[in-house]
């Protein structure tokens, strides 16, 4: 438990000073970002809760018995969740979009797209900055599924379900609660 506990304090102490190189405005998106999730996360647990109901998506040709776990994916054009059943393979067996009243994701470009007058692109500390921001964007979007994950009970379900970013080989274990190897 202590090594727990060191270990979050030593990431949250990461994070900041990661987030001490952004600028005020950066940080102010993201505080606002924070907020318009925190405004959606009911709606969130009950998309959860629905696939929990067993809600998948599944095409016709797939049973339930096909399914050997369940993956989120993070896509961050507009930051949309869609999530798959998958079988044995790593082959999806349907697709379900979760917020779907949100059709180009949840975040509009306006939310997502800082001044870029304020960046230049040849300079390698202000590319930094930004990759950054974006980082950090994504990083805060799985932390807030995460919690709509617990609020809709799913500590409590067997089935192995994970979310990841798209095109990348970052993966949340959500029954473990930690990132994992690919």
């Amino acid at each position: 438990m202590k090594k727990l506990i060191l270990i979050l304090i030593l990431l949250n102490l990461i994070n900041y000073s990661n987030a001490q190189n952004m600028t005020d405005i950066e940080k102010n998106q993201l505080i606002k970002i924070s907020s318009f999730l925190d405004s959606i996360s009911n709606r969130m647990v009950e998309d959860i809760k629905g696939i929990f109901n067993e809600d998948y998506g599944l095409l016709e040709k797939h049973s339930k018995s096909n399914i050997k776990f369940y993956e989120f994916e993070v896509f961050e054009d507009g930051y949309r969740i869609n999530f798959y059943p998958m079988d044995s393979e790593y082959n999806q067996l349907g697709f379900k979009k979760t917020l779907p009243e949100y059709p180009n994701g949840f975040l509009r470009d306006k939310d997502l797209d800082l001044d870029h007058e304020f960046y230049d692109f040849n300079n390698e500390s202000d590319m930094d900055r930004m990759d950054e921001f974006y980082m950090q964007l994504s990083k805060k979007v799985i932390e807030w599924f995460n919690k709509c994950w617990k609020e809709a009970g799913g500590l409590n379900v067997n089935n192995k379900y994970s979310i990841s970013i798209h095109d990348s080989n970052d993966i949340y274990d959500l029954n473990n609660q930690k990132w994992i190897d690919n």
